[in-house]
């Protein structure tokens, strides 16, 4: 993950983020729930739990990193220690467009990655104390049950309310993290209880952030 337009900023910097600023991530362009999900890094948070049940690998095997250049993307580590990256332009249209043409690649008018103007590719650990939205999907990640449909129903309300105006910034995490808390977690839960669950997520963002 990118570390969004604030990383390094501390729980007191961040109390002041307003919608403007949060949807001006540095590099990429996306739609403003996905550009705050960056910016709290929640969306590394959903994308670990995506991995998990994607490749069926546990929460042990998947590793967070900040790489502030977006230009790698995934990274996947052999059983001998070699390491492949997925590496491209930071561009949402590249994706997309392999969503729509899978599973053939085809040719798109996106940049090609330029090698001999990269000066950098750097890599940091995640502070988890200053992205604690992240810490929350993990640990929901490693829970199991309806904790991560809880939290990601509660978070989607949360941030259409800081959008709005209507939530502060740092919020958005106590929002999320108080649903999962307020919710009980059930472990093998049919679609009936993940509705529900989903349900009482939104409304609990709902009733106790009015």
């Amino acid at each position: 993950g990118s570390g969004g337009p604030f990383r390094g900023w501390s729980w007191e910097e961040t109390e002041k983020v307003t919608p403007q600023m949060a949807v001006k991530h540095p590099n990429w362009a996306m739609g403003a729930k996905i550009s705050v999900d960056s910016a709290t890094m929640m969306n590394k948070g959903l994308e670990f739990i995506e991995a998990m049940h994607l490749f069926g690998v546990t929460p042990e095997d998947i590793q967070v990193v900040v790489h502030p250049q977006s230009i790698i993307h995934s990274m996947v580590e052999l059983i001998d220690g070699t390491v492949i990256a997925q590496m491209g332009v930071a561009d949402m249209g590249l994706p997309i467009q392999l969503a729509l043409t899978y599973p053939r690649r085809c040719a798109s008018m996106f940049s090609a990655l330029d090698f001999s103007t990269l000066k950098d590719l750097t890599f940091e650990a995640p502070d988890y104390e200053k992205t604690p939205c992240l810490r929350l999907a993990m640990d929901c990640a490693r829970a199991g049950g309806l904790s991560s449909c809880v939290m990601s129903a509660a978070n989607e309300v949360a941030v259409h309310k800081f959008l709005r105006h209507e939530l502060g910034y740092n919020r958005i995490y106590d929002a999320a993290a108080g649903a999962v808390d307020a919710i009980e977690n059930v472990k093998d839960p049919d679609l009936e209880t993940i509705l529900a669950a989903d349900a009482a997520a939104r409304r609990y963002v709902m009733e106790k952030y009015s």
